[in-house]
């Protein structure tokens, strides 16, 4: 085994001597490089244990947080809100083809008609080209039992909007009232003579918002 060579310095003594070079034998030499490599071993695990129990302690707390916005983010949507077609809404039903859709109101032109259906006055409907969409029918005076608002489009047809153009209808004299239920019937019976239909300016903003299947 090969002795290495080690430079120790030595304190100046009252010679001033220089440093001596002692020789230190290689197996000495491995046992303290075992002793650093594994002091150094033994820090870093230290490090990683401390760590370790750091990112552990602040697990709950962040755990919540994250529980707490997957809740949140869950409740947001539609049906979220408790009693969204009650009264308290501008929500009413409508006859179309036969079926009762819900009509949720929510603007309408001019004044007289936002104050009718409770809803926002909105001027620039009035610039709304009437032509441009679909109507609904308001029945007027005497009507049979149940009858209600009739519309003339849906959710799914072609001409849908939720702007309307309003047309007012009612009976006329000597005509037996009979539960209106779609557009085409109120044009039939029109066209029979029974029924008036009166243009209005009104252009109401309303969306269908169930569809009855």
């Amino acid at each position: 085994m090969q002795p290495v060579q080690h430079q120790v310095s030595a304190g100046a003594g009252a010679s001033g001597g220089r440093a001596r070079r002692t020789e230190v034998p290689a197996v000495e030499r491995k046992r303290a490089s075992g002793l650093i490599v594994g002091s150094a071993m033994g820090l870093v695990l230290l490090f990683a244990g401390t760590a370790c129990s750091s990112n552990s302690s602040s697990s709950p707390s962040a755990s919540p947080a994250a529980t707490g916005s997957n809740t949140t983010a869950a409740m947001i949507g539609a049906g979220s809100i408790p009693g969204q077609t009650t009264a308290s809404l501008p929500a009413f039903p409508a006859f179309y083809d036969a079926h009762k859709d819900v009509v949720l109101v929510t603007d309408a032109y001019p004044k007289s008609a936002a104050a009718l259906y409770h809803a926002n006055y909105a001027p620039s409907l009035s610039a709304v080209k009437p032509a441009s969409q679909p109507l609904w029918y308001i029945i007027k005076g005497p009507s049979a039992s149940g009858q209600i608002t009739v519309l003339g489009s849906q959710p799914g047809e072609g001409d849908y909007s939720p702007l309307w153009r309003t047309v007012a209808v009612s009976w006329k004299s000597g005509a037996r009232p009979v539960l209106l239920t779609s557009d085409n019937m109120i044009q039939d019976l029109a066209k029979k003579g029974e029924l008036a239909l009166t243009a209005t300016s009104q252009i109401v903003n309303a969306t269908v918002i169930s569809v009855a299947k």
